[in-house]
């Protein structure tokens, strides 16, 4: 039996796989228009793989690094660039790269945020720092358009 307190239903928005896939693809375009070969990884809220898109001529490293940057922007809600700059400048701890088996502090994660929620997160690895990032978040703005 349900309480009146127990009632309520939170509603959230979710990434669905369709909505993934188009983040990727899109951010996949950008950097073929920009001259990087690359792979972008999306995961959902809880971490977990929805889309993967690798140039053929990219770094095998580059598959791993695209999800440790998604996972770790997503667990995060924030930009792993952010986080890289923080250990950098004192305001985070270093420990926090020992955090867990997925972290990483390296930039091209961006978190996916639908409604001021993050929902997932997106990693770019194979076009190096900023640009990585920049990638990334021309997938988000371009796949959440459609």
């Amino acid at each position: 039996m349900l309480s009146a307190q127990s009632k309520e239903v939170y509603m959230e928005p979710v990434l669905t796989g369709e909505t993934a896939l188009r983040i990727a693809q899109e951010a996949f375009e950008e950097a073929n228009r920009s001259g990087h070969r690359i792979t972008v990884t999306v995961v959902d809220k809880s971490g977990q793989t929805q889309s993967v898109i690798r140039h053929h001529n990219t770094g095998v490293h580059t598959i791993q690094a695209s999800y440790k940057k998604a996972y770790t922007a997503c667990s995060q809600k924030r930009e792993t660039g952010e986080i890289l700059k923080g250990i950098q400048n004192g305001t985070i701890p270093e420990d926090i790269r020992h955090l867990d088996n997925n972290f990483s502090a390296m930039e091209g994660g961006v978190p996916i945020i639908i409604n001021d929620i993050v929902v997932g997160g997106i990693g770019v690895g194979g076009a190096h720092g900023s640009e990585d990032s920049r990638i990334a978040k021309t997938g988000i703005t371009k796949g959440l358009s459609d």
